[in-house]
């Protein structure tokens, strides 16, 4: 579930399938009917990841987000360390992800080393720009959610300043405390006001999560 300040504004939806070498990553937001009235949302998200290197090979980005407009799609060459884009080619740091092989990426940490290895570092291509950006390690939550009471760590990325942002340490996110390192909770501070999401369901959970009574 997302809110905009208090309002409850719409819903996403993450999902991971696995096939054969590829891992297939999508995320959906959309505004809800009352929201659309005056600032419409429908973003769609998509990145294909080599299940070996858990590098993403395929990135595709479709934003409407009330006039804004943004359609990207991304090609990546680890050999090369070179990304194809519709506006040309770039040279990309080594192992670079984008915005969602990244959070997958960052999921298999195990708690023990982002406690010891914090803060640590991913390199990211957007925007048709990489960057190296920190990750630090905040610490462990338990919040209360739809799934029930959930012990989280909490990280905090160092973001881009520019569009959405206006300071990089404008980004919260907890995760779940166990193998699983399901996403719980996301807020961010924006140009125009603050997001929350929450989660509402888990479906087909490999690991049991870190549930508390």
């Amino acid at each position: 579930q997302i809110y905009y300040g208090f309002i409850n504004a719409g819903h996403a939806i993450y999902s991971v399938t696995k096939k054969n070498e590829e891992i297939s990553v999508i995320v959906q937001g959309r505004s809800n009917s009352v929201v659309d009235l005056f600032f419409k949302i429908r973003d769609r998200y998509e990145s294909r990841i080599n299940t070996k290197s858990l590098l993403p090979f395929y990135f595709k980005r479709d934003i409407l987000e009330g006039g804004d407009k943004i359609n990207q799609e991304y090609f990546f060459n680890h050999k090369n360390n070179t990304v194809k884009t519709q506006k040309g080619e770039y040279k990309t740091n080594a192992k670079s992800q984008d915005m969602l092989s990244s959070f997958l990426y960052g999921r298999t940490f195990t708690s023990s080393f982002l406690k010891r290895k914090s803060p640590f570092f991913i390199n990211i291509f957007i925007n048709e720009e990489g960057y190296n950006m920190e990750v630090k390690y905040v610490g462990t939550e338990v919040l209360n959610t739809n799934i029930g009471k959930v012990r989280c760590i909490k990280l905090k990325p160092k973001v881009q300043v520019g569009r959405v942002f206006s300071s990089p340490d404008d980004l919260n996110i907890w995760v779940s405390d166990d193998k699983n390192h399901i996403l719980i909770k996301v807020e961010m501070d924006i140009l125009v006001g603050s997001i929350k999401a929450d989660i509402e369901t888990a479906k087909n959970i490999k690991f049991p999560l870190s549930i508390t009574d």
